[in-house]
């Protein structure tokens, strides 16, 4: 993140530390600075009965895994993924994303730590927080990586640790919201390159992004982790979504 855009920040949690706290959607009183409301939690695109292993809907209350993973599974062992991409929580991806609305990454991240733990009350949290990079030129025009700053937030809410120095993005993808569905495997194939390994034997590691379409961009780092040894991958996303949602 470059200074300028760390002192706008600065500026605006300062501003936000001394106002009444209340809600970024709705400005009614919150609990904390930078928070929503009960009523506009409760109103945002909760997933409900969803596929372990991807997030897809499922039908029937009593099965775990979709029949797409049946027949041809993710790579990664699990997947927590609080919301469906509409909405409030679109609104907020797009405006952390492209408005450098950054005090939005504080929103997701708290409400995606909520779900993370909810998800993990009978097993141990994975060892590594890993976000999905971006490519050096697209990190300099935007000047942040939103999913480093939604992991930021996770870890000081959930104190595991981010490891942001393993996995670089290494070809200038063009961006998966702008391909159909057969050109995205082929778009992030060969996309990523490990920095280095040390840290990365037997590790269980959560992938993070903000939202997660074919799931090729965190298979594709999936294989590249696997290959290096990491011994289990989660994938941790804020929203779930599919190619006809665009």
């Amino acid at each position: 993140m470059d200074i300028n855009t760390w002192i706008r920040i600065a500026k605006k949690e300062l501003i936000y530390s001394i106002l009444p706290f209340t809600c970024i959607l709705c400005s009614e009183e919150a609990k904390r600075a930078i928070d929503l409301c009960l009523d506009c939690e409760k109103d945002l695109p909760w997933l409900g009965h969803v596929c372990i292993h991807c997030a897809a809907p499922l039908n029937i209350a009593t099965n775990t895994i979709c029949g797409t993973c049946l027949k041809k599974p993710f790579p990664f062992y699990k997947t927590c993924i609080p919301f469906s991409y509409r909405g409030a929580i679109r609104s907020l991806i797009t405006g952390l994303k492209f408005q450098q609305r950054l005090l939005y990454a504080t929103i997701l991240g708290n409400l995606l730590a909520k779900q993370i733990r909810l998800s993990y009350q009978k097993e141990h949290f994975p060892h590594l927080i890993i976000p999905v990079p971006l490519h050096k030129k697209r990190l300099r025009q935007r000047g942040f990586n939103q999913v480093m700053e939604i992991a930021r937030y996770i870890n000081k809410t959930l104190n595991i640790s981010i490891d942001y120095k393993s996995c670089l993005r290494i070809r200038n993808t063009l961006p998966q919201s702008e391909l159909p569905a057969n050109q995205r495997r082929t778009n992030v194939k060969n996309a990523f390159a490990l920095q280095t390994q040390k840290n990365l034997l037997n590790q269980h590691i959560a992938l993070l992004d903000d939202v997660m379409t074919t799931g090729h961009t965190l298979t594709e780092l999936s294989r590249i982790l696997y290959d290096a040894g990491v011994k289990r991958i989660d994938v941790w996303c804020c929203a779930r979504t599919y190619l006809d949602n665009f």
